[in-house]
């Protein structure tokens, strides 16, 4: 006899929850396809920024880049600040690497090489052009 949320022939349907947590209301839809603007706008933001952190095990470290400039913005202390704008640049290279490639699947290899072969060093620049630890 199938699950609840199994089908007749056995396999898992459409609404299979990905996580045991609920993120719906009463009405079944998910909170960010709700009908109310207030709740669906920074319910889809939660939402893609989820599953952009969940999709790679490297997106994680996203979140040194907003501590990064908040540490930059309040004057803490330049190594402290250099070293977590030095780890938020990994997963930022990563995006970077991805964007290029995609790309170069709608362009052409031509174009995507030259794209990947320009912003790919782009890591390499930002590291060397960050002025000198006092």
């Amino acid at each position: 006899m199938p699950g609840p949320n199994e089908g007749t022939n056995g396999s898992a349907d459409e609404r299979t929850p990905l996580t045991r947590g609920s993120n719906s209301h009463s009405g079944g839809k998910p909170l960010h396809e709700d009908d109310r603007a207030w709740v669906r706008y920074p319910m889809s933001f939660f939402h893609l920024a989820w599953l952009t952190l969940a999709s790679n095990y490297v997106n994680i470290l996203l979140v040194f880049v907003p501590a990064g400039i908040a540490l930059g913005a309040t004057g803490a202390n330049p190594t402290t600040v250099f070293i977590i704008n030095f780890i938020a640049i990994v997963p930022l290279a990563s995006l970077l690497s991805f964007a290029t490639e995609e790309l170069s699947v709608k362009l052409g290899q031509t174009i995507g090489g030259l794209m990947n072969a320009t912003f790919g060093n782009a890591v390499e620049l930002i590291v060397c052009l960050t002025p000198k630890l006092e």
